[in-house]
């Protein structure tokens, strides 16, 4: 065992004794989270009343604050799934994740590269297990967290189950230099950018700057994209993956025009589940 991982033993320690629980006492636990993020600390709260009302001007002010609210009970939920998947072995956490149409993605990942592109909607993290039901490797993209132990921590919930990460910068050299060894990307691709960002597009009744890596590299590994989203079925208590083809034809497509209309699709037709406490619009003016 290595000092990092023998640093984030009582976190895991923790983690395991909460996935003990039995299944009313975890959802009295979500009631005790919800409680003290929504009513005791107010945690962003005027950042996710302003997004949700400028992203869905058509809601009156009582509609806004019950939207509100349920995003703030799925939030608190995503804390003790995410501390689960620290500890859960891939066996048990498959049963609860269900691939709703594989055959998409097989029919391009032994030919070609395939970039998985999807938002900070539903449970994004659950996708850490992909590698459970994929036969070839598949990598996610991702910054390094300031915080050293935090970042440990997070790598450890990501490369559990087989997942392989690359830093932002060292994407496209290994894109290109793979580009003969298929493989499956992951970009978490409706991040805010930093001001002077090129690429812009009508997302949620507001201009809005996206990241345009994950277009420019798609288009430079002539990789097929596409969408990928995470939905919650409450009935049979698991998340559902489903992909939607963006482009076999990366070099003629606008990627990121086609990712924003999706995952705006998906907001808009449930929208407590997307990540309402970001800053997500900061530098729009800019």
């Amino acid at each position: 065992m290595n000092l990092k991982h023998l640093a984030l033993t009582p976190v895991l320690a923790v983690a395991g004794l909460l996935n003990l629980l039995p299944y009313f006492m975890r959802k009295g636990l979500q009631q005790l989270i919800f409680t003290l993020l929504f009513r005791v600390f107010n945690y962003r709260y005027n950042v996710v009343l302003q997004n949700l009302s400028r992203s869905l001007p058509g809601k009156s002010y009582a509609e806004i604050k019950a939207i509100a609210i349920k995003f703030y009970r799925h939030f608190s939920g995503l804390f003790l799934e995410i501390t689960a998947l620290m500890v859960t072995p891939a066996k048990r956490l498959k049963r609860h994740l269900h691939i709703v149409n594989p055959e998409l993605p097989a029919a391009y990942w032994h030919q070609r590269n395939v970039v998985l592109m999807l938002g900070h909607y539903g449970n994004w993290e659950c996708l850490n297990v992909l590698p459970q039901f994929f036969p070839v490797d598949v990598y996610a993209v991702y910054k390094p967290l300031s915080s050293g132990y935090f970042d440990s921590l997070m790598y450890h919930v990501r490369t559990r189950f087989g997942m392989k990460l690359l830093p932002a910068g060292q994407v496209a050299r290994h894109m290109l230099l793979h580009r003969d060894q298929p493989n499956v990307y992951i970009f978490i691709a409706d991040q805010s950018p930093p001001p002077g960002a090129k690429c812009k597009v009508d997302f949620l009744h507001q201009p809005t700057s996206l990241f345009a890596g994950a277009e420019k590299l798609a288009k430079a590994a002539d990789a097929v994209v596409l969408y990928t989203t995470v939905k919650k079925n409450e009935q049979l208590r698991r998340w559902e993956v489903s992909f939607s083809l963006l482009t076999e034809e990366p070099a003629t497509h606008e990627i990121m025009r086609s990712f924003a209309a999706h995952l705006e699709r998906d907001i808009l037709h449930d929208p407590p589940y997307w990540l309402w406490t970001h800053r997500r619009w900061k530098h729009q003016n800019q």
